[in-house]
């Protein structure tokens, strides 16, 4: 079973994003902030790694650039998702070498086929 780490701070979007990808037969990691997440990243090992941009305590693109900087993590696929504008996003994505963007609000379908093409 592949497993996917869910960084986001809030608790509604995290909880139903992580049952909508169980109910998808994956397994879930959530965090509720950057650091938790890097510190499940480097125990756990995720298929993925599920961030949103505008998350409070760590930023994506700091936990992005922790998660690229460590040999053990480094090669993990991460994915940004975001409200904020696809420029924005653009450049977080070439500057911190993240592997892919859903923009929120997203439908079952886009976060599905997103997952999709980094573990099937």
């Amino acid at each position: 079973m592949k497993t996917i780490l869910i960084v986001e701070n809030n608790e509604e979007l995290r909880d139903n994003t992580a049952e909508l990808l169980i109910l998808a037969g994956y397994s879930t990691i959530v965090a509720s902030n950057g650091q938790q997440g890097f510190e499940y990243a480097k125990r756990i090992r995720p298929d993925v790694i599920l961030c949103d941009n505008t998350e409070a305590e760590t930023s994506c693109s700091e936990l992005l650039t922790q998660i690229r900087g460590d040999g053990d993590t480094a090669d993990i696929p991460f994915i940004l998702f975001s409200e904020n504008p696809v420029p924005e996003i653009k450049k977080i994505i070439n500057n911190f070498s993240a592997d892919g963007f859903i923009r929120k609000p997203f439908t079952e379908e886009d976060l599905l086929d997103t997952i999709h093409e980094f573990v099937d």
